[in-house]
């Protein structure tokens, strides 16, 4: 599908006078007012983004009340039992609030259980819930990225004698699970500033706060605040793998937990980061985080036990770590086989049924197809097709899935619109899993299609590079786009920033480049001056066949490329039309 460029607009004004008062350049000045930030004072805490803005843990709603419950569980050395989800976020989160405990002294009496994905399905189960009473004996269970849609679980958990703690961030229900505390930072009613944690941002502001009542109830005593300090790593890593938006306080825990990854990883992600070849890299970007790391700790809930995960960044023992990451890399691998596979039967079911057409959204479902890996297959299907996307595995009647949607439609509100077809479902604007019988399927299909017709606007329907500014290539030097690498990290509310330069002229012939020969290497001059060099992926097909001196215009990310102690400005390509291409499509501002 061929995006529409849409250039941002350009507010003159604003923009000059953000460059004055806070002494930035006019293009950092400009990406800042296009990401809302038009004050001086603000854009400056926006670009250090320090520390000491984090909120402070007691005002996000619950968490004074959960760490009270904790502490005194620790304290009367009651079994306590970290009950976090299978992916990234909960893994993370279960590492951190689990750490702290021990390292507070709980010792043998904290535990964590993770369910597995395939044989108990996302969230808290009434029967990971009875063994943890009966066979492990606990006493109080805190969960992690979950629970919040656990409202018959929370009551079963009372009839169990079990204290329950559910800290969460996902969409809150028409019900609240009747849990001891819920700790979640959009709870009904809550003036907490920042809405849009991830679920260890929520059981780090928990850990935190426990921290706290462990020192003098104000401060953490320094072990306890160098294990916070260090755990910010893990926030970091959640927070990049839930793709919640990079502002606020998410963009201060990657900031600064992507450097303290970088300068002292922990044993388990140091050996992460050596099988994924990032170890003694010059710094840890999100794209690193995000295609790297994040997606073999996803590897071991999908395939295997995220408890492995869990196992792998908590220990300090480095030949363990090694070992176990090694295992996720293995599985990491088989998860991609898995996953290509079921977009190739995917892709073909979708030819089959006539191509896209008219449809609101995509619905599939097969018996067979891994239910560990179909959401990211869904992710998939909607770079391909840019539609709402649910993808479910059928298997003894149940149908189980995974759904991503699209920029700016909210799939959490979609799924709601065909609920009384669900047996369950949980998640976001962005992501969500489900479940419902194997037979109302066809129903559902027909309709969540024509919800999403109904609701997408043309907008929505239609890939959009959303472009910041129209800036002469002459202008991108390397102390330019160091200062717009100040405005990393980069993701979803603070995407990264997109130029656009017409009347460019291709030097030399172009060439294929990359192992899997997937890359295609130009250089680009702009009016006669010098040419820069620019690397353009995934469109080799399109990109290679052009000629020295073909006039275009293109869409780019201006990067540093380091080579031989030489530092020079490189254009990543995203999108490139001829005059005569360019002359067909229409852009909006």
């Amino acid at each position: 599908m061929t995006p529409r460029w849409r250039l941002r607009p350009h507010d003159r004004a604003a923009i000059e006078a953000l460059a004055r008062g806070a002494g930035l350049h006019p293009v950092v000045a400009q990406l800042l007012v296009n990401r809302g930030v038009s004050d001086p004072a603000t854009a400056r805490e926006f670009v250090e983004a320090r520390q000491r803005s984090l909120h402070d843990p007691e005002t996000l709603p619950g968490a004074a009340e959960a760490a009270e419950r904790i502490v005194r569980a620790v304290r009367e050395g009651r079994k306590v039992v970290i009950y976090g989800d299978y992916d990234v976020d909960g893994v993370c989160g279960t590492s951190i609030l689990w750490a702290c405990l021990r390292l507070a002294g709980a010792g043998q009496a904290v535990s964590y259980y993770i369910p597995h994905r395939i044989d108990e399905g996302y969230g808290v189960n009434g029967d990971a819930l009875k063994k943890l009473a009966m066979d492990e004996e606990a006493s109080l269970v805190v969960t992690v990225d979950c629970g919040i849609s656990a409202v018959r679980e929370a009551t079963l958990a009372r009839e169990l004698g079990l204290e329950l703690i559910v800290t969460d961030h996902h969409t809150l229900g028409p019900e609240l699970p009747r849990a001891d505390v819920v700790v979640h930072p959009r709870l009904p009613g809550s003036s907490y500033p920042f809405g849009d944690l991830c679920g260890a941002g929520v059981a780090f502001k928990v850990a935190w706060q426990v921290c706290k009542a462990f020192g003098d109830g104000k401060k953490a005593s320094p072990h306890l605040r160098d294990f916070l300090v260090r755990s910010l790593g893990l926030v970091a890593l959640a927070t990049i793998a839930d793709i919640v938006p990079l502002v606020g306080e998410n963009r201060i825990f990657v900031r600064h937990g992507l450097a303290g990854i970088h300068q002292a990883p922990s044993a388990g992600l140091r050996a992460l980061m050596e099988v994924t070849g990032c170890l003694g890299k010059r710094s840890l970007s999100t794209g690193t985080v995000g295609f790297g790391l994040a997606p073999r700790i996803n590897a071991a809930g999908r395939l295997e036990r995220a408890m492995r995960a869990v196992e792998m960044l908590t220990t300090d023992d480095d030949t363990l770590a090694l070992q176990i990451a090694r295992d996720l890399d293995d599985c990491n691998r088989r998860r991609q086989d898995l996953e290509r596979g079921i977009v190739e039967e995917a892709n073909q079911a979708i030819i089959e049924q006539g191509g896209l057409g008219d449809r609101g959204a995509i619905v599939l479902g097969r018996p067979g197809w891994h239910a560990g890996v179909i959401g990211i297959v869904a992710s998939r299907l909607v770079d391909l097709y840019h539609r709402p996307t649910v993808v479910l595995s059928l298997d003894n009647g149940q149908a189980q899935g995974s759904a991503r949607s699209v920029p700016g439609f909210n799939l959490y509100e979609a799924l709601s619109a065909c609920s009384t077809l669900l047996t369950s479902f949980g998640g976001h604007a962005a992501a969500a899993g489900l479940k419902l019988p194997a037979t109302a399927l066809p129903t559902f299909s027909e309709q969540f299609d024509g919800h999403c017709r109904s609701s997408l606007t043309k907008e929505q329907l239609q890939k959009v590079l959303h472009i910041d500014a129209e800036v002469p290539l002459g202008t991108f030097t390397t102390s330019l786009v160091e200062q717009i690498e100040g405005l990393e990290p980069y993701g979803i509310g603070n995407p990264r920033p997109l130029f656009l330069a017409e009347g460019v002229k291709i030097v030399g012939t172009p060439r294929v480049v990359g192992e899997k020969r997937s890359g295609v290497q130009l250089k680009f001059s702009q009016r006669g001056g010098q040419a820069l060099k620019a690397i353009a992926w995934s469109q080799v097909d399109r990109l290679k066949a052009l000629e020295a001196g073909t006039s275009c215009a293109i869409v780019f990310e201006p990067q540093i490329n380091e080579w031989n102690n030489r530092r020079e400005v490189q254009l990543q390509i995203k999108d490139l039309r001829t005059e005569a291409e360019d002359a067909a499509h229409a852009r909006t501002t």
